[in-house]
């Protein structure tokens, strides 16, 4: 009798170690109702027990965190879901990043010869440039 209690009892342990590990899972990914960060950080007594109580009823993590979205709205969500309006949010970074090494890598490959070149080109336009080469010289 003794080791069907032990047994059960180990096996409660568990189921309730898995459910404590649950209730956090939720609190990390629901906002507090002041926003002031998530249901777990901030230690919001009303919604912390209102989702063990809903874990103790049996209900998984996607019911309420729909229950929550419904009642709040998406707001409430720590981590909104990438749809939409959202998605920008989530690869507007990306492509600034990628925009950015695209236009320092241009910048790098650009040969700097080529530039030289160019500003040597128009010598014979420039005015009295034949004076300042032999000015030059004469310094020298």
């Amino acid at each position: 009798m003794k080791r069907y209690f032990f047994i059960f009892s180990l096996i409660g342990f568990i189921y309730a170690e898995d459910k404590s590990e649950l209730i956090i899972e939720i609190e990390k990914s629901l906002m507090a109702t002041c926003f002031h960060g998530t249901v777990y950080e901030h230690g919001n007594q009303e919604m912390e027990k209102e989702i063990s109580n809903f874990v103790v009823a049996g209900k998984d993590k996607e019911y309420i965190i729909n229950y929550y979205t419904n009642k709040y709205g998406e707001r409430i969500l720590a981590m909104p879901a990438a749809k939409g309006f959202n998605l920008f949010a989530w690869l507007a970074p990306l492509m600034i990043c990628a925009i950015g090494g695209l236009i320092i890598f241009a910048y790098l490959r650009t040969p700097t010869a080529s530039i030289a070149d160019i500003s040597l080109e128009n010598k014979k336009d420039i005015k009295f440039n034949d004076e300042i080469e032999a000015e030059l010289k004469e310094l020298d």
